[in-house]
């Protein structure tokens, strides 16, 4: 979906009604009695995320009557932004980014002297639930304690607004426009936030970026060697060592310069071709391949290939044709 209304050629009321499409929880009401002024509003949504960019002549105020979990990201390009969250004010000019953790925002107010402008995105909870459990299993937005305000002045504030101007272009250039790139850069957004904006988890996500030891990582091979027959999740990789889902992939990348599902699934293929060259193996090759997790006969036989240069069947008739012998 993608909408570019101006007051040129289309009523306020048309504006509300597609803002209300992509914000139905929010209600916008205009803090003067003029009904007539200058606005104009780009609004898209793809996969994950809606997005706009706003500006107008007078001063409005967004408010939030329906108190269901989500996330958005306010970035001013002119005038001030009022947020009411959790019983006190953030006000914030085009200095400074807001992070928005519905239900602690009762109010947002846009505002300025001769006009004001700013960029919003709105994330799913679905993705925010996904990035967040990549850093953080288990943990839901509510229980981070995310801080509303960043400066843009920081590194992580630059890339913020890089990031956004990337979105503002993909949404406005049809030749650009992907929901697969936009998708990939709403998530980068999301990581980002995480990352930049204080909460009350941050010690934890240092601890998990920089703690992963090398005795934990070898725990970890050898919790996968011992269990590679069974459907393993990173999560229970993780916790059996007792680190995070974040550090073991750092551990991983830093001392095995690989991810630990790809060697997951090189210590599976060595047990698959360990299995077939066996001339006391007496199973076929999808049920040996389904024994070490190999459930895509097809993906099974690529990767065999490009491990061993032949086809797991030559490698099964090789041993039977040995014990013949």
């Amino acid at each position: 979906m993608f909408t570019d209304l101006s007051s040129r050629n289309e009523s306020f009321e048309k504006f509300l009604s597609t803002f209300n499409q992509l914000a139905p929880h929010a209600r916008i009401d205009l803090d003067s009695g003029q009904s007539a002024f200058r606005w104009s509003g780009t609004f898209a949504a793809t996969s994950g995320f809606s997005w706009w960019e706003v500006g107008s002549e007078i001063d409005w105020t967004c408010r939030f009557p329906q108190q269901k979990e989500r996330l958005g990201l306010v970035l001013p390009s002119a005038g001030t932004v009022h947020a009411k969250i959790r019983n006190r004010t953030i006000v914030i000019d085009r200095d400074s980014a807001l992070a928005l953790s519905v239900p602690d925002v009762s109010s947002i107010s846009y505002a300025g002297r001769g006009g004001h402008g700013h960029v919003t995105l709105e994330f799913d909870m679905a993705l925010v639930q996904k990035t967040l459990s990549a850093s953080f299993e288990g943990v839901a937005l509510r229980n981070i304690e995310l801080s509303p305000q960043l400066g843009l002045a920081g590194p992580a504030g630059r890339m913020l607004r890089m990031l956004s101007e990337a979105v503002g272009s993909g949404m406005r250039d049809t030749l650009l426009r992907s929901d697969k790139s936009m998708a990939l850069l709403g998530e980068s957004i999301l990581r980002l936030v995480l990352l930049g904006f204080p909460h009350c988890l941050g010690d934890r996500l240092l601890r998990d970026t920089t703690n992963a030891a090398p005795h934990q990582i070898m725990d970890a091979i050898d919790f996968m060697h011992a269990n590679m027959h069974q459907p393993l999740t990173l999560s229970e990789i993780a916790g059996a060592v007792g680190i995070s889902i974040r550090s073991l992939q750092y551990g991983f990348r830093r001392y095995r310069s690989v991810t630990p599902l790809a060697y997951l699934r090189e210590i599976r293929i060595e047990a698959v071709q360990a299995e077939l060259s066996s001339p006391l193996n007496a199973l076929s090759i999808k049920d040996v391949a389904l024994k070490w997790g190999f459930t895509h006969m097809g993906h099974f036989a690529a990767r065999y290939r490009a491990a061993y240069g032949t086809a797991p069947s030559e490698t099964a008739r090789l041993a039977r044709a040995g014990s013949a012998r």
